[in-house]
């Protein structure tokens, strides 16, 4: 088991975790302490120190690890004070599968990216590789729902701006509203006085006749034809409130969200289906190459795991290591070791390659679940829309039936009334002045009613408007609400962007200036802003800034970094990201491994600075680093693990 020095046991608030790992990568059974701070994991090449990084990196929520060649299950452990985390693995057909687990976080994507910090780190990967930042850097963050949020957010905005200014008209035609009802009250006023007037007439003349049939009849004839002619009128203006309710469903009905889409719900599920499976195929094609690149590291990095079988031992390979030869376990051939690496390196770029493949096909494949559901929606919205369309249209033709036969009986009134009329033309001048009064009364009455149905639909238009009105204050400040929130999920990505760049190049100057490259005067990333809205509009651009001899600065590629340096730029890049994504409150680690081409006092520089903004921070080194910085950090050996792997 791994042996800690006297120099470990540093007093923290934090608690000590114990790790565990059994067949995992090399290693057969290891053991370790972590404590608070700075751990260093010391060894020769191929004494398994990535193996444990890396199944320290599995238990905490990153890639699976390899499983060792010759067993059939392994397992990795972390405990604390209060919890155990586990990670069981098998061996299938040469691949390691997981088949139980509980890792102390379930975000992967924070993980891989911007915790374990090993050489097949993505971002360290992508700065050897010169290529695209934004895509890692920006990976944790969901822009996809983010945008959806923001259209969300504008759709409310727009319905709350277009009723506001509908309250602004509103609120304008107010007055005039309230002008007219004045006015319809006051000649009603006035018809009522007039019917009083009319009524005592009729009274008069009553009490000097005897009165006549002819004139009850035509009087009650008159009033029965003022009632449907009112019946009538309501029927109208149900008619024509059914009419703009019609005309308001169409047009809804047209609008862009709810009209007939080209596109079909069938066609989109049938190109998803087609997705899944090239995503399938794609990471089958991922478990088929990632075996191969995990055995070739392994027998790379751990010359003691080789077979005798499959070493070669050339004198001149002796003095050159990198033209040492390996049998190959594919075709049994005798290959330099430098060739076996950079067939490994190309296959790393295709498993890279095919990953990025697969997260397009994912992206896409939300997107078109997405649109899948909003045509299912609009769908739903044609058929409710459709569904209350045929409901007032046969609404309107009840309704109309209902006014033809009222205007029939209205009709058959007037027959009866003229009829009336001309029998009461017999009579004496006093019962044609008792007819012409009935016949006044008869229209103030129909005057009356007319009036008063109007006043009573402007007292409800009026009664409504003061009601939205008094809720106007509420809808500006649901209205400021959404706005605000609008303008932050707009500002979200950008925020963040810019946070990364000047996380980054904060950290990158600092660390330059600890780390002292005499040449390096600046690293920067410089955001560059598209011309669309989407996060894909947007890039970030690394500089690299040199002196030459006389001092003078003078901007260089990328290409142009030694090893040395890229790999540490890829290590603040990460960290930059670590800093931004806040990865510390869900994830206080940081794994470093492959830094062997840094020296004692750049590593020394590197693990201060992250160990400031983090619990727990573990790196791999050589013994002749370590040396040099035991007594400034605990370090763990792997000597005795080594003896019995």
């Amino acid at each position: 088991m791994f042996v800690n020095s006297p120099e470990s046991e540093p007093e923290s608030e934090f608690e000590e975790l114990h790790i565990t790992a059994q067949n995992v990568g090399g290693i057969t059974d290891g053991e370790l302490t972590l404590s608070p701070g700075v751990t260093l994991l010391s060894g020769e090449n191929a004494s398994n120190k990535s193996s444990f990084l890396r199944g320290l990196a599995a238990v905490l929520g990153g890639p699976t690890p390899p499983i060792k060649s010759d067993a059939d299950r392994g397992r990795v452990t972390l405990r604390t004070d209060e919890n155990e985390y586990f990670l069981e693995l098998s061996n299938e057909n040469g691949d390691p599968i997981v088949t139980d687990a509980e890792r102390f976080s379930d975000r992967t994507d924070l993980c891989e990216l911007f915790v374990a910090l090993g050489e097949t780190n993505p971002i360290r990967q992508r700065l050897l590789t010169d290529g695209d930042l934004y895509e890692l850097l920006m990976r944790p963050v969901d822009t996809a729902e983010i945008e959806a949020e923001i259209e969300r957010l504008k759709e409310r905005k727009d319905r709350l701006d277009e009723r506001l200014v509908e309250l602004d008209r509103s609120e304008d035609r107010l007055p005039t509203l309230r002008t007219r009802a004045t006015t319809l009250r006051e000649d009603r006023e006035e018809i009522e006085t007039a019917l009083r007037e009319k009524r005592e007439a009729i009274d008069e003349r009553d009490a000097e006749t005897d009165g006549d049939d002819v004139l009850d009849d035509l009087k009650e004839k008159r009033s029965e034809r003022e009632s449907v002619r009112d019946r009538i009128e309501t029927q109208r203006e149900a008619i024509r409130s059914l009419e703009d309710e019609l005309e308001a469903v169409r047009e809804q009905r047209d609008e862009p969200g709810t009209a007939e889409s080209s596109r079909d719900v069938d066609a989109i599920e049938s190109e998803i289906e087609g997705l899944h499976h090239q995503k399938q195929q794609l990471t089958s094609t991922i478990n088929a190459l990632s075996p191969i690149v995990e055995m070739n590291d392994q027998l790379l990095d751990d010359e003691r795991e080789i077979p005798e079988e499959m070493k070669s031992d050339e004198i001149v390979a002796e003095l050159d290591p990198a033209s040492r030869t390996i049998t190959c376990w594919t075709c049994g051939s005798t290959v330099e070791r430098e060739e076996i690496a950079e067939q490994v390196r190309v296959v790393q770029e295709i498993i890279q390659e095919k990953r990025q493949q697969r997260e397009t096909i994912t992206e896409r494949i939300r997107s078109l679940e997405e649109e899948k559901r909003q045509l299912e929606r609009q769908r739903d919205d044609r058929e409710r829309l459709a569904e209350k369309e045929q409901s007032i249209e046969a609404e309107i033709d009840r309704r109309e039936e209902t006014l033809s036969e009222l205007r029939d009986e209205k009709a058959a009134l007037d027959d009866e009334i003229e009829s009336l009329q001309a029998d009461a033309e017999t009579l004496d001048e006093r019962d044609d002045e008792l007819l012409e009064l009935h016949g006044e009364v008869s229209d103030l009455e129909y005057e009356r009613g007319q009036l008063e149905n109007e006043l009573t639909e402007l007292e409800r238009e009026i009664e409504e408007l003061e009601a939205e009105l008094e809720n106007r204050d509420d809808l500006e400040a649901e209205r400021e609400s959404v706005a605000t929130r609008l303008r932050e999920q707009r500002e979200r990505i950008e925020t963040l962007e810019r946070d990364l760049v000047t996380t980054f190049n904060e950290s990158m100057q600092q660390v330059l200036d600890v780390l002292d490259y005499e040449n390096v005067e600046r690293v920067w990333i410089e955001r560059l802003a598209g011309d669309g809205d989407a996060p894909s509009a947007t890039d970030f651009e690394l500089h690299i800034v040199r002196s030459n001899e006389s001092g003078a600065a003078y901007e260089d590629t990328v290409d142009s970094l030694s090893k040395s340096e890229r790999e540490v730029i890829g290590l603040v890049v990460a960290f930059a990201g670590y800093l931004v994504h806040d990865v510390a409150s869900e994830l206080p680690f940081i794994v470093i491994d492959a830094v062997e081409m840094l020296d004692a006092d750049r590593i020394r520089g590197l693990l201060d600075y992250f160990e400031d903004h983090t619990e727990y921070v573990v790196a791999a080194v050589l013994p002749e680093e370590a040396r040099e910085l035991e007594e400034t950090y605990p370090t763990v050996s792997t000597a005795t693990f080594a003896a019995r792997s």
